[in-house]
C-alpha cells in the first residue's frame, strides 16, 4: 500500500501483519529536512492505528539528523500507545549515526522482520 508519493526522492509504504498486531513500513530514498514532514505525516496515520511498527530502512539512501529525529519522535509516539518500534536493514550512514550518537540501544536494529518480531517479543 502506498502511503506517500509527495516527495520525489522519498517514499514510504506500509503493510500489515495482523497476527502480530504489526505494521511494516518501508522507507525509500532520502530522509532529511525536506522529506521529514511527509514522513511524519505518513507515520501519524500508522500511529493512530495503535500497532507495533517495524521500519525497513534498507532502501534508505541517505538520512540526516532531522531524519533520525523524526524516527525517534515516531518511536516515542508509538511507545506512548503501548506499542513498539524496531528497525530492520540498518546500514551505512544510519548505522554510523546511531553508533556515534549512542542511541543504538534506543533505536533497535535487526537483520530482518522475523528477528525484529522475536527481538521485540511480538510473538
Amino acid at each position: 500500500m502506498s502511503i506517500s508519493g509527495s516527495e520525489e526522492i522519498f517514499t514510504t509504504w506500509a503493510s500489515d501483519l495482523d497476527e502480530h498486531e504489526l505494521s511494516t513500513v518501508c522507507l525509500c530514498g532520502e530522509l532529511d529536512a525536506s522529506s521529514a514532514p511527509a514522513f511524519i505525516s505518513d507515520m501519524k496515520k500508522i500511529i493512530s492505528r495503535r500497532r507495533n511498527v517495524i521500519m525497513d530502512v534498507h532502501l534508505l539512501d541517505y538520512i540526516d539528523s532531522t531524519g533520525v529525529a523524526a524516527i525517534i519522535s515516531t518511536k516515542n509516539a508509538i511507545e506512548a500507545t503501548g506499542h513498539k518500534l524496531g528497525l530492520v536493514g540498518c546500514h551505512g550512514l544510519l548505522t554510523k549515526i546511531l553508533h556515534i550518537t549512542r542511541i543504538e540501544d534506543e533505536l533497535r536494529c535487526f537483520e530482518d522482520i522475523d528477528q525484529a518480531i522475536a527481538g521485540l517479543k511480538l510473538t
